[in-house]
């Protein structure tokens, strides 16, 4: 009677024990992780191990957004409003007499431009924030957007090599994305023979506001001679290589020759 009193008590201590155990939240610490960072709320556990860093968050404070040196954080439940925009991809945007098969070497650093409709006033409305690349067949297909309200617009292609050529009166929604095919004066989806007029070479190169100013003129001539012969072996790095072989020649030249004196399209 006494082993068996003795074997429950034995099982009620053990049980007693598991029981007074109190949960444990582990935290830990590494090399790669701030041990001060900044919480939503205080912490009831932290501690440390030579790979982690983890704590456990008791309370949270309201709406807001707190800021450290390397961080932002947004706490409680944020509400954004809804965003509208008109949204512009490029079918074809095809660069004047460069060397190769069609859609083979059409590339072309650029930015694009929404203006008032009609082409007397030449207002721009809003500018593509930064440059872009289009693909060897002249097109883009990575949609770009624009905050402007819906509506009629002409439509502006600038890039590093070409003064500005225009699409007249387009119609941009915000419940498609409108596709602008620059070799077609009136951007049907037939591949035109319109073309990127070369020769502004000015500027820098590196923003919108330094891809040229949109005229050939004597400054642009005066970038080309110096470099006459020097060759360009990619075809593209050079600017002044109008054509995108592998020398900046007299071919090129003839196009800035060709182009003298003429300005972007307004």
């Amino acid at each position: 009677m006494r082993s068996r009193q003795s074997s429950v008590l034995s099982f009620c201590l053990s049980l007693a024990a598991v029981i007074s155990i109190p949960f444990v939240a582990i935290a830990a610490t590494s090399t790669n992780f701030d041990l001060n960072q900044e919480r939503g709320g205080p912490v009831e556990y932290t501690g440390g191990s030579s790979n982690y860093d983890i704590k456990a968050e008791i309370g949270h404070p309201g709406v807001g957004r707190s800021t450290s040196t390397n961080f932002i954080y947004d706490h409680g439940t944020i509400w954004f409003t809804s965003a509208t925009g008109i949204n512009v991809t490029i079918q074809w945007a095809v660069p004047e007499l460069r060397v190769g098969a069609t859609s083979t070497n059409d590339d072309a650093v650029f930015y694009l431009t929404l203006r008032t409709a009609g082409d007397t006033d030449d207002v721009i409305v809003e500018t593509m924030a930064y440059l872009a690349t289009t693909s060897v067949d002249g097109s883009y297909s990575t949609t770009v957007s624009f905050n402007a309200p819906v509506g009629t617009y002409d439509i502006g292609i600038k890039t590093q090599q070409h003064i500005t050529k225009v699409l007249q009166d387009v119609l941009l929604t915000d419940t498609t994305t409108t596709v602008l095919n620059f070799t077609n004066a009136t951007n049907s989806t037939i591949y035109g023979a319109l073309r990127l007029l070369g020769g502004d070479v000015s500027g820098l190169g590196t923003s919108t506001s330094t891809l040229g100013d949109d005229v050939v003129n004597s400054v642009d001539i005066s970038i080309v001679l110096p470099i006459l012969d020097n060759d360009d072996p990619t075809g593209n790095e050079i600017r002044s290589n109008i054509n995108q072989d592998v020398v900046v020649n007299s071919v090129d030249l003839s196009i800035f020759l060709k182009n003298l004196d003429l300005n972007g399209e307004n």
